[in-house]
């Protein structure tokens, strides 16, 4: 059966592209004209629906890097991507039931204060490093993915736009193309993100879920119909015809996937993020109490559940249809299998195989699942960059004078994570979506976590210790992430730098801490999980909104 919709996309997909852009801007518009203090930008008055901000933290958090990254994987990789989901019991249970209830009676606005809370201000100074690191290069990454995605679904049509719309004066090739939007995309984002707060993030959030699980389903849909199969069909394919499944285990570290090498990356990743990323805590920390951000955990963990779900499928359908349509593959692109295609097959699919109206809605949700990171990512970092860096030096400030200080720094933000997209480009050859973000920013994720956990669960470990160790953790992360690159270093499989880099870190902690000297008394009293379980309070000072100031750190 020939193709619905083979020609690129129509003047109607652009215009509902747009449509939905300004839609979504004029809702932030709202929600920020009626935002007047630090405390709404930051942590939403800490009185957000709990199902509102579990929708916002699957949207956050999984971005276009997943959504174009597992179907991907999938292609290039075989099955084992989609096993992750089972670590997602052990996960929760940790998550839901130790962290969360730890942090929430502490009622944080930036997680890095508990840093020197415990250890004290130069592993609080460490953890904002790591993390800025760590989330500069993801925010970039993720523009770099949309804007390869929107570049690619677009290429046909865009640039003879932007040639009339300029009276040829502007001829766009590929690659101007690519850096077209991606900085058109940078500017609007950035602006966009100054406008609102947390609190206009989190609404935002749930259109966003509903544009982008609705367009996995109508891409399954579309699928099932053009070649006349289904879920069977697509699982015969990718497990059997193209890929088999995968192997457990293996001593050799370098394999790409195993179901092992799977599920640990997805545990460690989980407790990590949970337990150290500002992104993530920031929105535990919207919500009213302990009881209720659990009640985000499930959501986000039930959701995230259904939309890897649907991509593992997507990824299998694809794979399904570009095997029956060789025919139908770009020029260029020989084989399906062609690793440098397997990235680019979703949205070259919703470029030249759906129907006209569908493809439109669909690039829209590739923005809004961008726009979704982007917000959250620069919001986060301004939140720390206010509360762990400036006010640490600069002392109290008005009310007033900090919204705006965070707007400034939210543009300067912008302009950043756009450069780092731009780097990214030049660099990503020879990983795929996945591997890109498990070598690169997630190469420190597995030390900050660590970092984290000896506080809450190693009593002994002090501040020197918990500092050292994290600096050596740091660099074999790096190391684990970068050294393939190196002529001569092979590297394990990109699935196992999180797991490493936190095994190496969390010993390094236990081990160090019994050398050198230990906390003081009231470093521990309150803020590691034995003291908290034995009952002992700790007497923590929000942070007043009205001065800026910071809780004491006694």
């Amino acid at each position: 059966m020939a193709p619905l919709f083979a020609t690129g996309l129509q003047t109607v997909d652009y215009l509902i592209v747009f449509a939905y852009m300004a839609g979504l801007i004029g809702v932030g518009v709202a929600i920020a004209i009626r935002q007047r203090t630090a405390e709404q930008f930051f942590v939403g008055d800490r009185h957000m629906p709990w199902f509102l901000v579990g929708v916002s933290m699957l949207a956050t958090l999984m971005s276009t890097l997943t959504y174009l990254g597992v179907p991907g994987d999938l292609i290039k990789n075989g099955f084992a991507i989609g096993l992750g989901q089972l670590a997602a019991p052990l996960s929760f249970a940790i998550v839901g039931f130790v962290w969360l209830p730890f942090y929430m009676r502490l009622r944080l606005t930036s997680a890095y204060e508990y840093l020197e809370l415990r250890f004290g201000p130069r592993t609080r100074t460490l953890g904002v490093v790591l993390y800025l690191y760590m989330r500069f290069v993801w925010v970039g990454a993720i523009l770099f993915t949309m804007s390869m995605a929107v570049s690619e679904m677009t290429r046909g049509t865009g640039p003879q736009a932007i040639a009339a719309m300029t009276g040829g004066t502007v001829v766009l090739g590929p690659s101007g193309w690519f850096y077209f939007v991606l900085l058109t995309t940078g500017v609007v984002s950035t602006v966009y993100t100054a406008l609102g707060g947390i609190k206009g993030l989190i609404w935002i959030d749930f259109i966003h879920f509903i544009v982008l699980m609705s367009g996995a389903v109508i891409t399954l849909l579309v699928i099932a119909f053009q070649t006349k199969t289904g879920p069977s069909d697509w699982w015969t394919e990718a497990t059997v015809t193209t890929h088999k499944l995968p192997e457990f285990t293996t001593w050799n570290l370098s394999t790409p996937r195993t179901v092992l090498w799977v599920l640990l990356a997805a545990f460690f990743w989980e407790i990590c993020t949970h337990a150290s990323d500002q992104v993530a805590l920031q929105l535990y920390f919207t919500t009213r109490s302990a009881s209720h951000a659990r009640r985000t955990a499930i959501v986000n963990y039930v959701l995230n559940a259904s939309m890897t779900g649907l991509l593992v499928l997507v990824g299998m359908a694809l794979l399904t249809y570009y095997v029956r349509h060789r025919s139908e593959l770009p020029p260029g692109v020989a084989d399906v299998g062609d690793p440098e295609f397997a990235d680019r097959m979703f949205p070259y699919f919703i470029a030249h195989a759906l129907p006209t109206g569908i493809a439109g809605l669909i690039v829209a949700g590739v923005f809004a699942v961008a726009q979704s990171s982007i917000d959250s990512g620069i919001n986060s970092t301004a939140t720390v960059l206010t509360v762990d860096v400036i006010l640490r030096r600069t002392g109290p400030i008005s009310q007033a004078a900090e919204l705006r200080l965070v707007r400034v720094l939210t543009l300067l933000l912008g302009a950043v994570v756009t450069l780092a997209a731009v780097g990214i480009s030049l660099t990503t050859g020879k990983f795929n979506i996945i591997d890109m973000q498990m070598r690169s920013f997630n190469c420190v994720l597995g030390p900050l976590g660590a970092i984290f956990m000896s506080g809450i669960l190693l009593p002994h470990v002090g501040g020197r210790a918990a500092f050292t160790a994290g600096i050596l953790g740091a660099a074999i992360g790096a190391f684990l992430g970068y050294g393939g690159l190196l002529p001569g270093f092979p590297s394990p499989s990109s699935l196992l730098v999180i797991p490493l880099s936190w095994l190496a870190t969390f010993t390094l902690a236990a081990v160090i801490g019994g050398l050198m000297e230990g906390p003081r008394p009231e470093q521990v009293r309150g803020l590691t999980w034995q003291s908290a379980r034995r009952g002992e309070s700790r007497v923590t000072v929000p942070r007043d909104y009205s001065t800026g100031s910071l809780p004491s750190p006694l």
